[in-house]
């Protein structure tokens, strides 16, 4: 499935805000996992490279980190940006997700996989599980940050054209293939794999205005509508009456719920 929230600039640069919101909860994940100096991680759906910059850095010079996307202009900025922090540590390269890993990657080596919103755009599962099985060695940890139920995305109170935009979105991912509940799927899937859940927990965030948290829905609910709009199922009008939902929460004290994100941490076994 293509990555249905576009690879033009201004995505790129709504990703780079959304890592700097959840950095923090990613990091943590990290340490639960025991990633460190000298380990080599795949980032797997790395996108524009702005998680990969982070684990390059936690793994040091004797480290490596690999990051993996289809999308040719995400992996020439990652490795573009590589060679400007000075991260020889980091590479970026293109391989299309739904078919086969290479051998030079699937050789049962890699000491830790991060995988965050990438599931949820596959149309298949399977290759980039297979990838996962035949790319980490025994013991190694896999870290995931999915979404279990994207309809808890939700502005209250008066939040109705919010809802509205949320099923529209979901809607819009399942007509590509793609699947914002995915979360629930995977532990028999990777039960199946080979792998041990040894840890989960909730990420979904309630926040008031001018919370980052609140700040990068309200992000998503600027950036995303024009895509709704060029493909014909997100009407003018229906803009506007979100335009104006938005406006009137933020002269109003209102909550702010994310869609229920969970993180899973399993071991290779």
């Amino acid at each position: 499935m293509t990555y249905v929230l576009g690879t033009h600039s201004e995505e790129l640069n709504r990703l780079g805000r959304q890592h700097q919101i959840w950095q923090a909860e990613a990091m943590a994940a990290w340490d639960k996992a025991g990633f460190k100096s000298g380990d080599r991680l795949l980032d797997l759906g790395c996108g524009p490279g702005f998680a990969s910059f982070d684990l390059a850095k936690r793994v040091g010079s004797t480290g490596q980190v690999l990051g993996i996307d289809q999308s040719p202009s995400y992996i020439t900025y990652l490795n573009e940006q590589a060679a400007e922090l000075q991260l020889p540590q980091l590479k970026g390269e293109l391989l299309n997700l739904a078919g086969p890993a290479p051998l030079a990657i699937a050789d049962y080596s890699w000491d830790g996989a991060w995988c965050r919103w990438l599931c949820m755009f596959l149309t298949d599962l399977n290759p980039l599980l297979a990838l996962i099985k035949s790319s980490l060695r025994c013991g190694a940890k896999l870290v995931l940050h999915e979404y279990i139920r994207w309809d808890t995305f939700s502005l209250h109170p008066h939040g109705s054209a919010v809802a509205e935009f949320v099923n529209c979105c979901i809607q819009h991912w399942q007509s590509h293939g793609g699947d914002p509940n995915v979360a629930s799927r995977l532990p028999a899937l990777l039960q199946q794999q080979g792998f041990e859940l040894v840890s989960s927990c909730s990420l979904l965030a309630c926040a008031p205005n001018g919370h980052k948290k609140a700040q990068w829905l309200e992000d998503f609910l600027t950036s995303y509508p024009a895509q709704l709009i060029a493909d014909g199922v997100w009407t003018q009008s229906q803009q506007e009456a979100l335009e104006a939902e938005i406006s009137q929460a933020k002269n109003n004290q209102c909550l702010w719920q994310t869609p229920a994100l969970v993180e899973q941490i399993w071991q290779k076994i």
